[in-house]
């Protein structure tokens, strides 16, 4: 038992296995914040053909949204070891594949792309069904979900840089390899691990009971944090083309990279803001209020009038919000869903803001394409508006306010 102290995010560092789980986990979801632009950048270095880049990448990512509740479900029948050991695997042999038959056999490549994207091994839902097991509930997991998801924003921050380097050291075609290298090491370092290793032995002991158990998102209330979770996704996603768009029409090199950048700074600070005092009431009824407090923190960048440093300042303010009403949507979803299915509920929640994310960027990407970087103002204001419109699906039914019980949730574990 470790000594408590008066910030819930050290308890949970301080927790065993956490601080390993984290970083290892992060390390296997690296191949997410660096595939794109790997992808383009080979594809660049061999025919150049921007339109086919631009396929290949999004193969990638639906095929991704689509496999990780997939995998989720077979992690809850099986357990962690197998899944992530085999999908680990599985995503490098495909990584592998695309990188050496993009040139001669493109065909094959995109194949293979979707290969990658749908045996990504589901790292992020199979650490969030952990932390209900690893830490004490209250403010000790809300610090942890919070933790989680601004530990994500260092992998998007890590990403870029790390193929930048890559490809510099290794060539595009050795780069895309050292990605996925890069998921199956942190796959494989993560199973090593007794937490995963206990739950997969416990789930495979309860194999029958997860058989009747139909899919989560089945389940009305999952489906609305699903929703909401692609509601929030999609101003993320914009975010990538208003920064491209502003740096165009301001003529400012590299301003968006500093505007990505500051907005993934602004997300660990209300990551660690959350971590150290974590919000004091519960996800049910916190829910639409964060959605609405996120898209108002984008608003500011509808003011594309605003000098350059306040433009910038307006970036990191519009990532405050994501931690926070991330850790939310993970602390709801452990409460909502059956225990056995707890890794594909995770497993929906990551493809919802996958393809909110994705959504977001393509309609912008489109919008400026089609009227030019004048729109911005339009596009954040649009974006902003769909999030808020959608935090009203998480409004909460009286009859699914409470949590389940740990008797109910036992039951079915």
């Amino acid at each position: 038992m470790t000594r408590s102290s008066s910030y819930p995010v050290v308890d949970v560092l301080r927790t065993r296995h956490t601080g390993y789980l984290l970083f290892t986990s992060l390390l296997g979801r690296l191949p997410g914040a660096m595939a794109a632009l790997a992808i383009v950048q080979l594809v660049r270095s061999t025919n150049g053909d921007f339109g086919f880049a631009g396929l290949i990448t999004a193969v990638y990512v639906v095929a991704g949204a689509v496999g990780q509740p997939l995998l989720g479900r077979l992690i809850d029948r099986f357990g962690q070891v197998a899944i992530l050991a085999v999908s680990g695997i599985l995503s490098f042999l495909a990584f592998t594949g695309m990188a050496l038959m993009l040139d001669p056999l493109p065909g094959v490549a995109v194949v293979l792309a979707a290969a990658a994207g749908v045996f990504t091994p589901p790292l992020e839902p199979a650490l969030r069904a952990l932390w209900p097991r690893l830490v004490t509930p209250g403010p000790q997991l809300k610090a942890a979900f919070s933790l989680d998801a601004g530990a994500q924003e260092i992998i998007f921050i890590l990403g870029p840089l790390l193929t930048v380097v890559g490809i510099a050291v290794f060539g595009p075609v050795g780069n895309l390899l050292c990605a996925g290298g890069l998921g199956l090491v942190g796959a494989l370092a993560f199973i090593l691990n007794p937490a995963p290793r206990a739950a997969s032995a416990r789930r495979r002991s309860h194999v029958t009971a997860h058989l009747g158990i139909r899919s989560p998102i089945l389940i009305p209330a999952v489906a609305r944090v699903a929703v909401f979770t692609f509601g929030i996704g999609v101003p993320v996603g914009a975010l990538t083309i208003v920064a491209t768009a502003s740096e165009a029409a301001r003529s400012t090199d590299g301003l968006a990279g500093w505007l990505l950048a500051v907005n993934a700074l602004g997300a660990l600070v209300g990551a660690t803001v959350v971590g150290i005092r974590p919000l004091g009431s519960t996800p049910a009824r916190l829910l639409t209020l964060c959605g609405m407090l996120l898209a108002i923190g984008y608003l500011p960048l509808s003011a594309t009038a605003l000098p350059t440093w306040a433009f910038v300042v307006a970036a990191g303010i519009s990532g405050l919000m994501l931690p926070p009403t991330l850790g939310q949507v993970f602390e709801r979803i452990s409460q909502l869903s059956p225990a056995a299915a707890l890794t594909e509920a995770n497993g929906w929640i990551v493809s919802a803001m996958t393809l909110g994310i994705g959504a977001g960027t393509l309609v912008a990407g489109v919008v400026v394409g089609a009227a030019g970087t004048s729109v911005v103002t339009w596009i954040v204001l649009g974006a902003s508006a769909l999030t808020a419109l959608v935090s009203l699906v998480a409004l909460p039914s009286k009859s699914v306010i409470a949590p389940q019980s740990a008797a109910s949730r036992s039951a079915v574990g």
